[in-house]
């Protein structure tokens, strides 16, 4: 009797422990974790245990719940930026939360955050580098022209102001042999958080195409008439010259907000006030006291072409699954140059992947 007492009281404290460490311990933060399965159903919650078979999982809006391993398709840490609603409901993880339409914010790109993007004009990749420093390459479905992006975030004490700059550098490719180059360098600040931001930026833009511009010589030069009755000018020289490099101040305002549970409204803008320096001639004919054209006097009107650009583009993004995204833009550009105002769209799509 004494030996089945002894065997009943080891037995119960085995049990007592067994189910006492299925339970946190006392005083101990629980790890937060994300739980996809196979259907695509997404928890965030607690494991209070997990016996190899099942796991329990404690939620906000659900409580606890029972989820078979068979059925589970991840499981990783809860990340700053997951999203739960008010309700606890998961809204998902936004990896590209540093990206606009175009631009991008101040804010870094995370470890594990390396993201690509597939645009109707062409793919680009970004990776995270180091803490802070990422980098990046664009292109077109051809290749060329390719932009090398670098981007340095600098945090500050308060969560919701960041800075940061960033280059753009590029090259023609082999359009054009090479010979054709340009860069963009700027500064911005971001304010708010991941899910909710606004961001002003200024750079300095400049584009050489690398191709030339051809000339008449200055100077005044005589006509010799033909013989069907009109002229010829056998003695115009003519010149080329490679075309200058277009510079241009640039300006941007963008920003993000949710609209929903899987989607973010996005703006994106950016405004150039270029010039580029030119050569070209321009002909003017003299006549005689008769009315015969007897030379051709050609001036040089070489000289800096100015124009502004602004570029709008109002767009939504959809999040419906995990490390996916699909962006949309209404995009549209307005050209001002010489008293004149042209406009036209330019709608776009863009399908974002975590790498």
């Amino acid at each position: 009797m004494k030996a089945k007492l002894i065997f009943s009281f080891v037995a119960a404290l085995v049990i007592s422990f067994a189910a006492y460490a299925q339970e946190p311990a006392a005083g101990s933060v629980a790890e937060k974790v994300v739980v996809t399965t196979h259907d695509g159903i997404v928890r965030v919650g607690v494991v209070v245990s997990d016996d190899g078979r099942e796991i329990l999982l404690e939620t906000e809006n659900l409580g606890k719940i029972y989820i078979s391993k068979s059925d589970v398709k991840t499981i990783r840490p809860f990340a700053e930026s997951d999203r739960i609603d008010v309700t606890g409901e998961y809204q998902g993880n936004d990896p590209f939360s540093t990206r606009y339409y175009f631009t991008t914010n101040a804010l870094p790109i995370r470890k594990g955050e390396d993201y690509g993007m597939l645009n109707l004009y062409g793919p680009e990749v970004h990776f995270s580098l180091a803490d802070n420093f990422s980098a990046g390459i664009m292109s077109t479905w051809i290749a060329s022209p390719f932009v090398g992006v670098f981007k340095l975030s600098i945090p500050t004490r308060n969560d919701k102001v960041s800075f940061g700059i960033g280059t753009l550098l590029g090259s023609s490719g082999y359009l054009n042999s090479f010979k054709g180059a340009g860069g963009l360098h700027w500064g911005m600040v971001t304010l708010g958080d991941r899910r909710s931001n606004i961001t002003f930026s200024a750079g300095y833009l400049y584009v050489g195409t690398g191709t030339e511009s051809y000339y008449s010589e200055p100077g005044v030069y005589p006509v010799t008439p033909d013989e069907f009755g009109g002229y010829y000018y056998p003695n115009i020289p003519y010149r080329s010259e490679k075309n200058g490099m277009a510079k241009a101040p640039s300006f941007s305002i963008a920003g993000v907000t949710p609209v929903g549970s899987k989607s973010s409204f996005i703006f994106d803008s950016m405004f150039f006030v270029a010039s580029q320096y030119r050569r070209s001639s321009m002909w003017h004919d003299n006549y005689d006291s008769n009315g015969m054209l007897t030379s051709v006097r050609i001036s040089d009107e070489s000289g800096y072409e100015k124009f502004s650009a602004l570029v709008l583009m109002p767009g939504v993004r959809f999040q419906h699954r995990e490390g996916r995204a699909f962006q949309i833009a209404l995009a549209g550009v307005t050209v001002f140059q010489d008293g004149d105002v042209y406009s036209f769209p330019l709608p776009n799509c863009s399908w974002f992947f975590k790498i």
